[in-house]
């Protein structure tokens, strides 16, 4: 069960609503949702002022309004979430660089190592919430425990702006009386089958044992099985190199002109670009994600003739995928995105006959990134 290991699920509360109440002093203490009105608006995050009437994420917004109509609608703005977001991760590599993170809001952190240096969990669990609060005018709420599935378990116990630590050698009874509701991997539907065979706690599943619930459901009986009981062997995954570096956006309405589409995905290509070159990082092939109004979604790649960072490049490259698909296919568009992977921190072998013109494209983009530096 690995119990010598010690991980924190770090989790921030309402993490885009309470970021715009910390830059809206006017919004504090007011219900407030973020998304959109428009459309098929839905709700990105509500505020915790806003749950008590039950809004939640992912709702339709016209549902949140119509339970809470005093509530104060934002656009989203995801710059500045991730500006936040990039804020909170310095934080926590102060105390480990094992951290996986999982999101914008929330991400692993395995301090068996740094123990020793900072004494206890708790201690750094409550330093990380201190600091997250002192420096980012934010709360977050930290769950202790020897695997990732109880430490996120713990996390969303007494949310918001809580630590909850679990005991290692009482996984099992901590476990027992919470709804299977809060299980890895059990949705609605699953909740409904399982609940109509009378499994309806944790400890419900612990009792039926492991042959009981593979002969009702398979595989997923097994892993429940052993969840129920608080075994979880994963390793926080650490990706020291970038596998990959993507943008994509989700359009409050669908999107129907080929050239609209275009104008986002080069903007994507932009952002591409400028974080590979901030990483040092040049990618072999590009692709371009296409998701129509019907959620049919396809993936078009192109391994480009040599590694490379320029922007230049990385818009052509989006141009000519984006084309060649809606040359065979096209209908209204609710997502697009922009990704560069086969990331190298080489640009490998120049082509033969370049005549200095990567020289001149890496000239363009240091200025590009100069502006953009100056005015962001």
């Amino acid at each position: 069960m690995g119990s010598a290991r010690v991980i924190l699920h770090v989790d921030m509360d309402a993490f885009y609503a309470s970021v715009e109440q910390r830059d809206a002093p006017a919004l504090r203490g007011r219900p407030v949702l973020v998304g959109g009105r428009e459309g098929r608006g839905v709700v990105c995050a509500a505020s915790y002022e806003a749950r008590r009437f039950g809004c939640r994420s992912a709702m339709p917004m016209a549902q949140a309004m119509r339970l809470c109509p005093q509530a104060v609608v934002v656009k989203p703005d995801f710059a500045r979430y991730t500006a936040a977001s990039r804020a909170i991760r310095a934080i926590f590599d102060r105390y480990s660089p094992d951290i996986e993170p999982l999101a914008l809001d929330e991400a692993f952190i395995d301090v068996t190592a740094s123990l020793a240096l900072f004494g206890s969990a708790r201690r750094i669990g409550e330093e990380i919430r201190a600091a997250v609060r002192g420096e980012l005018g934010l709360t977050c709420s930290v769950g202790i425990a020897p695997n990732k599935f109880c430490a996120k378990i713990a996390s969303d116990l007494r949310k918001p702006d809580a630590l909850v630590e679990f005991d290692p050698a009482a996984l099992a009874e901590t476990l027992a009386p919470l709804a299977i509701e809060r299980m890895w991997g059990v949705g609605p539907v699953a909740a409904g089958h399982l609940r109509a065979r009378g499994y309806v706690l944790f400890g419900d599943l612990q009792r039926a044992g492991e042959r009981q619930l593979v002969a009702d459901f398979g595989d997923a009986g097994r892993a429940w099985f052993h969840l129920s009981l608080g075994i979880d062997d994963r390793e926080v995954e650490v990706d020291r190199t970038a596998k990959s570096v993507g943008e994509e956006e989700t359009f409050l309405e669908d999107i129907v002109r080929v050239a609209e589409v275009e104008e986002r995905l080069v903007a994507q290509a932009d952002e591409v670009g400028r974080r590979l070159r901030a990483k040092g990082l040049f990618a072999q092939t590009v692709a371009i994600k296409i998701r129509f109004s019907d959620f049919a979604t396809h993936t078009h790649a192109k391994t480009l003739a040599a590694p490379t960072d320029h922007t230049h490049e990385l818009r052509d490259a989006a141009r000519a995928l984006l084309a060649s698909f809606a040359a065979r296919e096209w209908r209204a568009v609710r997502l697009c995105g922009f990704a560069a992977s086969r990331v190298t921190d080489s640009a490998g072998q120049l082509p033969l006959f370049d005549d200095g013109k990567r020289d001149r494209l890496a000239t363009l983009d240091d200025l590009r990134d100069r502006i953009r530096s100056r005015f962001h």
